[in-house]
């Protein structure tokens, strides 16, 4: 099921004097002039876009505007049945043709063909790859279909109602238990507060054939449609072909009538307690009801703009509260955006300690109340502007390079709620520059006492129920909001740092050389190494128009440390992070750098530390002054150590409640034979963390920096690169230690293992397998093993899934690494019925013995090779990718050679290879297999 969520910009600009003529606020918001959009003869709409990136791809969509809020109580759940059975048998892919037919062209189920269905909507979705124009032409066909062509076969419907019920069973638990009360709550006297998606499996098992064709026929009709086809091809094109292949379409006749169903007004505050004895965590939820904000016209728009700067600074303000040395919740957040159905909501949420609801609730209710009593300041308020026009600058930057998924979700957001715009990135930035400056901070203060109201409040707390714990009551908390409104509060203070971030004269002694520079053609990068020792590989690309991305690594991470130092060690680099830099604290820090768009973070993970990071081209300079600081100017902080501390240890301290954390927990002590050194994280464990060890152990791993390579991949001048690199890496000191990782034993057990986890009241399983083995870690090995369980999954789904039905999903998942040991291997991951645990592995392991015995077919093998040839087309176009692995190669001293070799290499992987590599890797000789089972 679709999570509701509230979205916020977070991020400001710069202001930059407008040079336009002044817009009239009261014309109607544009259409992008790039969208081609138009209304068929039987009233589908569509739209359709030209976009590159990524090359050679299309996205193909189309949305209902029906869910399960159009149920009535006897086809509760029927939406989403429609939903399943779009998949099992078209007019023009009978049975499951359809799902072969996109596995053919190498897309992945799950990953490339998709759908969900919620309250008001069902959205169907497939990315298709451009080699053929018949992929196209296919592609297109498949949505023609879904449009109202299932053939919903008696047979079919059968067998998919296994599939949904297992659906049911993955989402049940604590979550899903809260959620359904929340719904009730929020949504009090409205067909919303009934109408989750999954149903009701009574309904599902049970229905008519005929029921759920009716529900079918009934809803899904051209006028209520949207088609969306954003990609690599010539629009005008692909508009001729919509025109001709969906005005087939009959129009409507009798058709049924929408009516937005609406969600009641409520007097006074709703509050409820909710607890649960598998609640992992504690949280207090406020919501304000409000009626849709309806976007139509520039003064809209211009008023959107007010709501984002309010949006982050009262999110600022949370977030600051979060640093103090007893934080009153571990996380909290606040905002106004599109809720549901015909509501927005302004939102305010902390997750707090078990203990802390009442304390969490008294800190969101007073920064609201403190905003309508005194307003945001001055200067929070032209920090906010800044980083916005930041964010929006960004944006405009790689407005050419944004994927076409993302501009799906646009067109979709206008389909479905007609007020949402789309004037395009280059008609909003124009907007933001000319507008943002002349929004008064009285336009943004008269916001608070608009969005937090008693009216419409509803207020849910969320605890786990465990023994010695008393949650409060919602009378407690309804005098709370009501003390707190009364209570005269001090005006918030704005704490400003008045220094720069880096002073060259105090920081710079002296300023590095590049000594060498050699070209790496295989990656298209150069090599240069510093005086001081430091290697640096530069790639410059074109994928993205602003942004530059920069990892690194020194050998050793803390596997150089005994198990005392465990806890220390592997939370270091948080603590310093939120500590600050250079004598800035952590607010005093994020609040300098509100206006660049530039983030460095260090990390210490087992076998190596280092740095990652990423900027704007503006803000290259930035990002290396804080990798400078992080080697030389770390902040340490008693206050920061507490206050995360405190955070951390309220986050983990019900942990182990949950059902899905005892298995995740399971599985990583089964892992790894439960050595000392491979524990999962809890509260205890906190405990043996100690603060001077901490510090010491950050300045041991960064107080050698010639023994780091850093990597930098994106839109980078080398040339205007290297004097920064001398300056900011150059002048970090050479202390040449001669250190490495150790190997700290961590190994898989061997032999058979069964384990257990006994966890939860619902009916409801997890399972893992794993078949671990010594690996060859060569290229050959690696793209074997993919192709293996890329196969495998496809017959895992066949089978388990959509045979027998007893799982809802399933996939092979390989894993491999060369250090500390090569080793290998394959995982099948499945949540089902305790019932039928053995029944799938059963199943499971009989695919493995037929791939053993017989190999992959040859039609399961080409599936395979396709999805991993058009995964690695996709890859080259991605800067993370490069940026991975260069990193990999240089870390596990790969030859080069084999990077030019990969796509001929997958080509020429035989049945013949498969076979082999499923007699080494899925015998059974180490067996892993880890269970959630309920408690009886």
């Amino acid at each position: 099921m679709k999570k509701i969520q509230i979205f916020f910009i977070a991020a400001l600009v710069l202001f930059v004097s407008s040079t336009f003529a002044q817009t009239d606020l009261k014309q109607e918001l544009p259409r992008d002039p790039d969208v081609v959009y138009g209304v068929l003869d039987n009233g589908m709409t569509y739209y359709i876009r030209h976009n590159e990136t990524p090359k050679n791809r299309a996205e193909l969509t189309i949305i209902t505007r029906a869910g399960s809020i159009q149920e009535n109580e006897s086809q509760r759940g029927l939406a989403h049945f429609c939903e399943h059975m779009s998949f099992n048998g078209t007019k023009n892919f009978p049975k499951h043709e359809l799902v072969d037919f996109l596995e053919r062209t190498g897309m992945k189920f799950g990953a490339d063909v998709n759908a969900y269905t919620i309250f008001d909507e069902t959205v169907y979705g497939i990315t298709v790859p451009l080699d053929s124009a018949n992929f196209l032409e296919k592609g297109l066909l498949v949505l023609h279909d879904w449009s109202g062509f299932a053939t919903m076969e008696k047979e079919e419907i059968d067998a998919e109602r296994g599939v949904i019920h297992e659906e049911w069973r993955m989402h049940q638990g604590a979550q899903f238990r809260l959620q359904d009360t929340l719904f009730n709550l929020i949504f009090k006297d409205s067909k919303y507060a009934v109408r989750n998606t999954i149903g009701l499996m009574s309904v599902v098992d049970e229905c008519p054939y005929d029921t759920l064709r009716q529900f079918y026929k009934d809803w899904y009709k051209p006028e209520r449609q949207a088609v969306i086809i954003v990609g690599d091809f010539d629009a005008k094109e692909v508009e001729a072909k919509i025109k001709k292949l969906f005005n087939d379409i009959p129009k409507s006749t009798n058709s049924r009538k929408y009516v937005q169903e609406q969600i009641p007004d409520n007097e006074k505050p709703l509050i409820a307690v909710l607890t649960d004895k598998e609640m992992a965590q504690t949280a207090v939820q406020m919501f304000v009801k409000r009626p849709r904000f309806i976007m139509k016209t520039v003064e809209d728009y211009r008023t959107s703009i007010v709501h984002n700067l309010y949006n982050q600074m009262i999110s600022d303000r949370l977030k600051e509260l979060t640093q103090t040395d007893n934080p009153p919740f571990v996380y909290g957040a606040a905002g106004y955006g599109e809720f549901i159905g015909p509501l927005d909501a302004y939102m305010s949420i902390a997750a707090t300690k078990a203990d802390g609801i009442l304390a969490g609730a008294q800190a969101l209710f007073e920064e609201n109340y403190r905003i309508i009593q005194h307003g945001f300041t001055a200067t929070e308020l032209e920090r906010a502007k800044k980083s916005l026009m930041k964010s929006v600058e960004k944006q405009y930057n790689n407005r050419d390079k944004q994927k076409s998924s993302a501009y799906v979700d646009e067109y979709k957001a206008n389909f479905l709620m007609s007020h949402t715009p789309i004037p395009g990135m280059g008609k909003e930035y124009e907007y933001y520059k000319e507008f943002l400056n002349g929004i008064s901070l009285e336009e943004v203060n008269k916001l608070a006492p608009e969005w937090w109201t008693e009216k419409n409040l509803v207020i849910i707390a969320m605890a786990p129920e465990k023994e010695g714990f008393v949650a409060p009551t919602a009378k407690e908390i309804e005098d709370l909001l009501h003390a707190t409104k009364a209570k005269k509060l001090e005006p918030y203070v704005d704490k400003v740092a008045t220094r720069p971030l880096f002073e060259d004269a105090k920081l710079i002694t002296k300023t590095g050389k590049i000594t060498s520079e050699k070209e790496i053609d295989t990656f298209g990068a150069k090599e240069l190494i510093l005086d001081n020792g430091i290697k640096i590989i530069v790639k410059p690309t074109e994928n993205k128009d602003d942004e530059i991305l920069m990892t690194s690594y020194s050998k050793g991470g803390y596997s150089v440390y005994g198990q005392e130092d465990d806890i220390s060690s592997k939370i270091a680099t948080d603590i310093i992070m939120e500590s600050g830099l250079n004598g800035f604290d952590k607010t005093e820090l994020d609040k300098l750098l509100s206006d660049k768009n530039a983030n460095v973070y260090p990390y210490i993970n087992q076998l190596s530390e280092g740095i990652n990071g990423n900027s704007s081209i503006e803000d290259f300079e930035t990002m290396l002054q804080l990798t400078n600081l992080y080697f030389t100017k770390p902040r340490y902080d008693k206050t920061a150590y507490a206050s995360y501390m405190s955070r951390m240890k309220s986050a983990l301290e019900d942990k182990s409640l949950s059902p899905d954390n005892a298995f995740r927990d399971s599985i990583a002590a089964t892992l790894s034979s439960h050595n000392k050194r491979a524990r999962p994280m809890s509260a205890k464990l906190l405990d043996e963390a100690d603060y001077k060890r901490v510090h010491k152990i950050y300045r041991e791993r960064f107080e050698d920096p010639s023994s780091f390579t850093f990597f930098f991949v994106g839109n980078i001048d080398l040339e205007k690169a290297k004097p920064l690199f001398e300056k900011y890496l150059g002048s970090l000191d050479n202390i040449s230690k001669d250190e490495t990782w150790k190997d700290l034993g961590i190994d898989y057990p061997k032999g058979k293992v069964d384990v257990k986890a006994i966890k939860g009241t619902e009916p409801k399983s997890i399972v893992l397998i794993q078949l671990n083995h010594d690996f060859d870690y060569n290229q050959k090995d690696r793209v074997i093993i993919k192709l293996l369980s890329k196969a495998l999954s496809i017959s895992l789904i066949d089978t388990v899934r959509e045979k027998y039905g007893i799982v809802y999903s399933i996939g092979a998942y390989p894993n491999y690494e060369k250090l500390p040991t090569a080793s290998a291997s394959m995982s099948v991951y499945f949540p089902c019925g305790p019932d039928n645990i053995e029944q799938a592995t059963k199943e499971t392991f009989e695919i493995f013995n037929d791939v053993i015995a017989n190999g992959v077919s040859e039609v399961n093998l080409n599936k395979a090779k396709q999805q991993l040839l058009k995964e690695y087309e996709t890859d080259l176009k991605e800067n993370n990718y490069w940026l991975r692995t260069m990193k990999n190669y240089y870390f596990y001293d790969i030859s080069l050679k084999e990077f030019d070799a990969y796509s001929k290499l997958v080509s020429s992987i035989s049945e013949k290879d498969i076979k082999k590599a499923a007699k080494k890797y899925l015998n059974d000789d180490n067996y892993i297999r880890v269970s959630l089972v309920p408690e009886k």
